[in-house]
């Protein structure tokens, strides 16, 4: 079994994702062997089956995710729910606001990055005590 690392994109719209990201280019840098997948909110419904399966496999996931608020849960909800399922073995990020997600996740032990705060800090102490 492996270690996971999940950036997921919580976007109003699909031209507001972003394709380069440095907390996921830190992870394979530091973490070489903790598998690195990133999805978004739009993604088809394969991307959606693969992450799925990930979390299944994984020893210790670490979700990142990046919200914009009211953006639509929808597809991720089936995601959603096997992260509820590893509440022992999970770890979450969250950077922005939406309140629903935040409901969906309260019971799960999460950390929120504030605005003004580089997550580069953050994700290091984590990868270094968790995964």
């Amino acid at each position: 079994m492996s270690n996971l690392f999940l950036y997921i994109q919580v976007r109003n719209n699909r031209n507001n994702i972003t394709y380069n990201n440095e907390s996921i280019d830190f992870v394979k840098k530091t973490k070489p062997s903790v598998i690195v997948y990133d999805i978004d909110n739009h993604s088809d419904n394969l991307t959606f089956h693969y992450a799925n399966s990930l979390i299944k496999e994984a020893e210790k996931v670490l979700v990142f995710f990046e919200l914009e608020e009211d953006a639509s849960l929808k597809q991720m909800m089936a995601l959603l729910n096997n992260l509820l399922d590893k509440p022992d073995s999970l770890k979450l990020l969250i950077k922005g606001n939406n309140e629903r997600l935040e409901k969906t996740i309260s019971i799960l032990d999460y950390q929120k990055i504030k605005e003004n705060t580089h997550e580069i800090n953050i994700l290091e102490t984590i990868l270094r005590e968790f995964l």
